[in-house]
């Protein structure tokens, strides 16, 4: 986002379409979220002048380049209030009557809700369900961009309630021109998900490449450079009707109605007023875009040796040296001649970039969703890492875990995989291990009847893989699309798991296998051949403990008339335990695809691995 993108419109002027439209533009298109300019635009209109006026300009855009932009509008009828319907239906009709498609969204509450806006946090609830109805209404019309109509003012009343709230940082860099839409976290093709591209894998792994997840629904909000009076103006000057809620101009409400009526009626000093907050919304967008530079230039001097993400672990070197901050500053902003006058202030920054750096490279393998640990809580940690100037004797380092992920250094790993690292500041990085009786888990009803039902929807485990399965004929392959030509079943399905692989799991691979293989008592004394292979490949490509960070798929116990779970594979390895799935005589084969989650490209590429 650069920093001058909210810069003040002066005056209450309508906007026009072409200033909206180039608004759009540059927003899109600068966002470090960019992707192709949108054709399908998903518009979020709840009958007010922000939205209304929002709804009135891209139909502009859409009659003066019909071939590029389609525009649908979706109104949510959030069934709160016995006139929410027919609410709903009258903005509708307005949005008809300029011109543009429209479609009302429903919102299903619980069934055990008899009131919805009695409910406890009823606004939190209803922001959920709601944006999880426009996620899958622009999904499931192949919309990538949600237009939403905030504004400037819209954006100076947060900032200032941020600010009042002891907000820092990214807290004070205002409301976002683009984002990835929230509440939605989980939903295959709304967030996060829908395409997918593919990376090189390391030169030990069975695979060349690994599919990673991209795609989902991006928010844009094209008027934010503009003040409430300009979007008023535009619906006035074109008699677009719109609604006005009385409650959001009382002050004892809200504490954010409180601050709108302190603006409106310049009550505030003139540090808090809206020129003043514009102004540190673009000094903070400054630092952040500062900030990530300097992150970047950080990432170029670590290494990724091995990035195996099929079991989630990378082989990472970090900087052998510590960090001169004058130095550092001074290049980074090519500013040669300068020194830095506060050393304090200077080793300050440079720790606050490590942050950075340090969730950046977690975020890569972390459960969790990107930026979910606030960089405070990775203040404690970087020193051991990032070499301080008072550096530690290398061979006293421990591992520790931070953000969802464990750091093993690797002189202490004791791993095959990690010899091939040798010496230097290198660090075994994976899922950090799971909590006692915390595993995750994801249950998956898998049809058997015949071989038309298909595949099941994609899945998320453990927010870093997404998973979906079905049954193929014999003769097929398992990685290959087969067109089904039986359909002989009832209506049967297999109950499958996919949980973490654990030690115990071992013991019953071994024990099905020498019963399938009919093996005497003097054989089952020696050690599986199958298992033998097995223990051979997780040591290649799952050191350690990192092999019980690893998905598995399970056929729960009671399916099929199983008394026990039987463990079938791990599938990102594409490793089948010989015999289990054959125990089952079912017909077909059983087959999985999978993808990584969603990450960030920057820190790989920068860190030599793309």
């Amino acid at each position: 986002m650069a920093a001058s993108s909210l810069r003040r419109h002066i005056g209450t002027q309508a906007i026009s379409a072409s200033q909206s439209l180039e608004s759009f533009q540059r927003v899109w298109l600068g966002s470090r979220l960019s992707r192709p300019f949108p054709r399908r635009l998903g518009l979020a209109v709840s009958g007010g002048a922000d939205s209304m006026a929002l709804a009135y300009l891209s139909k502009q855009w859409e009659r003066s380049r019909p071939n590029d932009i389609s525009v649908t509008a979706f109104v949510v009828d959030h069934k709160a209030r016995e006139e929410s319907t027919r609410e709903a239906n009258m903005v509708s009709q307005w949005l008809r009557d300029i011109g543009i498609k429209s479609e009302i969204l429903e919102l299903t509450w619980p069934e055990s809700t008899k009131s919805p806006s009695k409910v406890t946090a009823f606004e939190t609830h209803a922001r959920r369900l709601r944006f999880q109805a426009l996620g899958k209404a622009c999904r499931d019309r192949q919309i990538e961009a949600l237009l939403m109509g905030h504004h400037q003012d819209d954006t100076v009343e947060t900032t200032l309630w941020r600010l009042c709230t002891g907000a820092k940082g990214a807290g004070l860099a205002g409301i976002p021109q683009v984002t990835r839409i929230p509440e939605c976290h989980g939903i295959y093709g709304v967030s996060e998900s829908g395409s997918s591209y593919t990376i090189p894998s390391g030169p030990h792994q069975s695979r060349n490449d690994t599919t990673i997840s991209t795609g989902g629904i991006l928010i844009c909000r094209p008027l934010l450079s503009f003040p409430k009076s300009s979007l008023l103006a535009t619906c006035h000057e074109h008699n677009i009707p719109y609604v006005s809620d009385p409650t959001n101009f009382d002050p004892t409400l809200t504490p954010r109605n409180a601050i709108r009526s302190l603006l409106a009626e310049n009550k505030l000093p003139k540090a808090l007023q809206g020129p003043s907050i514009l102004s540190l919304i673009n000094s903070s967008q400054s630092l952040l875009q500062n900030s990530t530079s300097l992150s970047n230039t950080l990432l170029t001097s670590c290494k990724i040796n091995d990035l195996n993400l099929p079991a989630g672990t990378i082989t990472l070197t970090f900087p052998s040296a510590p960090i001169d901050p004058a130095s550092f500053l001074n290049t980074v902003t090519n500013n040669t001649n300068t020194k830095a006058k506060d050393n304090d202030k200077a080793n300050q920054r440079i720790h606050q970039i490590k942050c950075l750096t340090l969730r950046r490279i977690t975020d890569l393998l972390a459960p969790f969703p990107e930026n979910h640990f606030p960089l405070r809580s990775f203040e404690s940690f970087t020193d051991l890492v990032f070499p301080p100037q008072d550096q530690p004797d290398p061979k006293r380092r421990k591992p520790f875990t931070l953000g969802g992920v464990m750091f093993q250094p690797v002189n202490t790993a004791c791993t095959e995989a990690d010899q091939r690292v040798e010496g230097g500041n290198t660090w075994l990085l994976s899922r950090q291990p799971f909590m006692r009786n915390r595993l995750p888990t994801l249950r998956v009803a898998v049809p058997i009847s015949g071989f038309s039902a298909g595949d099941t929807s994609w899945r998320l485990w453990d927010n870093r893989f997404w998973f979906r399965f079905g049954i193929v004929p014999e003769q097929g392959s398992r990685g290959a699309e087969v067109e089904a030509t039986q359909d002989t079943s009832k209506g049967e399905v297999i109950s499958l798991l996919v949980r973490p692989f654990q030690p115990s799991d071992l013991q019953v691979i071994r024990r099905v296998a020498d019963e399938r293989g009919g093996r005497s008592e003097k054989k089952k004394r020696k050690m599986n051949p199958a298992l033998v292979g097995l223990l051979d490949r997780l040591g290649q490509e799952a050191p350690g403990h990192t092999r019980f960070t690893l998905p598995m798929v399970v056929v729960e116990k009671g399916s099929g008339g199983l008394e026990y779970d039987l463990p079938v594979g791990l599938p990102t390895l594409d490793l089948w335990f010989h015999g289990m799935w054959e125990s089952l005589q079912i017909p077909g084969r059983l087959r999985w695809d999978w993808m990584y989650k969603m990450m960030d490209n920057e820190p790989v590429k920068l860190m030599g691995w793309l």
